[in-house]
């Protein structure tokens, strides 16, 4: 606030100085070409250093230079303190945007393009961070300034303020008839451009898909189409600004020659001097001119307010809540119970009537045919979701009311795709759990065998990565996803497919890894490997009608052998039903 405060005062002193400006002119025109006495509140300045003409031009000519620097020392100065408000409380809401979308529960990322997502965060908080540069740059100078030589002009005479106060009305309606279309132009503008940026994120996320099928022309129709749905609401927008401008011109010229008309009759009969009617005149363009200026940012605000509405409608979206930390353990036991539990996506069923109990340290291998939910059941586990019906609960306790913080600590995943971000490959191990040390990363690389193949990169664990570990073997994307886990010690281990898609010699390393990662752990896994199958304990078959199972017995290990065995040896390994 102290700060608005100080931007409005230098904008004061700026007015201040250009209310003075024009008046050295005038007594110029008075006293040195016209010889008149009237009225002027610089006039004695001019006496300052003579009373000839020469020396009364030279301190005129002066006077109006040392108050262009005045008014441009204090503008450069408001400029600063007001445009700099405008951008740190941009850069707030784009802050809290972005927070506040990382949050938002998976149903919402579900159903909203990352494109789409993306161009709200970058494009609308940049239109909105435009419009709080122009409100604090523009907007309250401008009504400042109006205001002050509205009031100047009924000083100098209730005629000229008569006048003036008349053409704000005019100009005003005409720019509020402007507004109201281009904010119509430009809320369909925003929603075409977001659009298209779904578009070409989508394409260029599956640009290898694209290359693969050599299907460019298809994405090419479909970028055409959008664009040309964007140019139609661009070319509204620009022809609803192109009529601001002779509109604006007709009413403040009415004005201006007003205002002219009574000034030289003013004139004529001796009413006030020629100065008079040139600080009037000046006066006038000084408050029809912010005007002007106001009305050209009806498009600025227009797509400042579409833009504002889409942030607005991401902060308005429900945060999962959750309860309190105090009364929970620091680490989970890691029983998991499945009560009842139905879960849907939309319309859409994916689990249903689950009832399944995990004990603290047993490794269940969850299959059944596609679409059964076994991947959904993994994702109520980790907080992703909550159930449609029933409760998914850990050691007694829902994962609804769970604090996501303390979820988040208690559950380790390991996708079937391990999604590495920009950055080293030990940053990418230290994700999990940023304030590990160098050598606690270094030792869940060496565990999860990532230093295996480290060590013939260019700078080890420091080595960085390309976009999506571009240039990593699949599986060595998930030897860096079980390092991962491996840090982050969960007590919880999910296992979504992880081996799915992997080479012979490449699932051994990882099933070798993972080995290490499910020791002493609660595992859910949904897999139909073999080699994964033997590290469970029990097998739980999902049905795709209503969600039955059979179980293996307790206590009846699929894998037979120690953990540790190599998972090849047919040594004591029974088959797992349904594998």
């Amino acid at each position: 606030m102290r700060i608005l405060s100080l931007g409005f005062g230098l904008r004061i002193c700026e007015m201040t100085a250009d209310l003075a400006t024009p008046w050295p002119v005038a007594a110029v025109i008075d006293r040195v070409l016209g010889m008149s006495s009237s009225h002027n509140p610089l006039s004695s300045l001019l006496d300052l250093f003579g009373t000839g003409k020469t020396a009364m031009l030279t301190t005129a000519a002066a006077s109006v230079v040392l108050l262009a620097v005045v008014s441009g020392a204090f503008d450069y100065a408001g400029d600063r303190v007001m445009n700099g408000t405008g951008e740190r409380i941009s850069v707030a809401i784009r802050a809290d945007a972005y927070a506040h979308l990382q949050r938002l529960p998976m149903s919402y990322h579900d159903r909203q393009a990352v494109g789409e997502s993306t161009s709200r965060i970058i494009t609308d908080c940049g239109r909105i961070k435009d419009s709080l540069v122009a409100l604090f740059s523009t907007l309250f100078p401008g009504l400042l300034s109006i205001a002050s030589f509205a009031v100047a002009l009924l000083l100098l005479d209730w005629r000229f303020g008569l006048i003036g106060l008349g053409c704000i009305p005019l100009v005003l309606v005409t720019g509020a008839r402007i507004r109201r279309l281009g904010h119509r132009a430009a809320r369909r503008q925003r929603e075409a451009e977001g659009r298209l940026a779904g578009l070409v994120t989508e394409s260029l996320r599956g640009i290898r898909t694209v290359h693969s099928f050599g299907r460019q022309d298809l994405h090419d129709q479909h970028f055409a189409a959008e664009s040309d749905g964007t140019l139609r609401a661009g070319l509204d927008a620009t022809d609803i600004q192109a009529r601001r401008v002779p509109l604006l011109e007709v009413a403040t010229a009415v004005g201006t020659a007003s205002l002219l008309w009574v000034g030289g009759t003013g004139v004529t009969h001796g009413w006030w001097s020629v100065g008079h009617l040139v600080v009037a005149l000046s006066y006038l363009a000084g408050m029809i001119n912010p005007i002007r200026s106001l009305s050209k940012l009806s498009v600025t605000f227009s797509q400042g307010q579409a833009s504002a509405e889409r942030i607005i409608s991401i902060l308005d979206e429900p945060r999962p809540s959750g309860g309190s930390c105090k009364n929970l353990p620091v680490r989970a036991l890691g029983r998991i119970e499945f009560s009842g539990v139905t879960m849907a996506y939309g319309r859409r069923p994916a689990l249903r009537r689950l009832d399944l109990t995990v004990e603290p340290g047993e490794r269940v291998a969850l299959t059944g045919p596609n679409g059964v939910g076994k991947s959904t059941a993994l994702a109520l586990i980790a907080g992703l979701y909550r159930p449609t019906r029933g409760a998914v609960r850990i050691d007694g306790h829902a994962t609804s009311e769970l604090p996501e913080r303390w979820l988040h600590r208690q559950v380790a995943v390991v996708l079937q795709d391990t999604f590495l971000f920009s950055g080293t490959l030990a940053d990418n191990i230290r994700y999990s759990r940023p304030d590990a040390s160098p050598r606690e990363v270094a030792e869940a690389a060496e565990a999860a065998l990532v230093t295996d193949f480290a060590q013939a990169l260019p700078d080890g664990l420091q080595t960085r990565l390309g976009d999506g570990g571009t240039g990593l073997s699949g599986g060595q994307r998930q030897r860096v996803g079980i390092a991962r886990a491996l840090l982050a010690d969960a007590p919880i281990v999910l296992l979504d497919e992880p081996t799915s898609g992997l080479d012979v010699e490449a699932e051994r390393l990882v099933v070798a890894a993972l080995r290490r990662l499910v020791t002493d752990r609660t595992v859910v896994m949904t897999t139909h490997r073999p080699a994964l199958l033997r590290m469970a304990t029990r097998e739980v078959r999902l049905t795709p009608t209503d969600g039955a199972r059979r179980k293996t017995p307790p206590g009846v290990p699929l894998g037979g052998g120690p953990l540790l065995a190599d998972p090849r040896d047919p040594v004591n390994v029974r088959p797992a039903e349904g594998g």
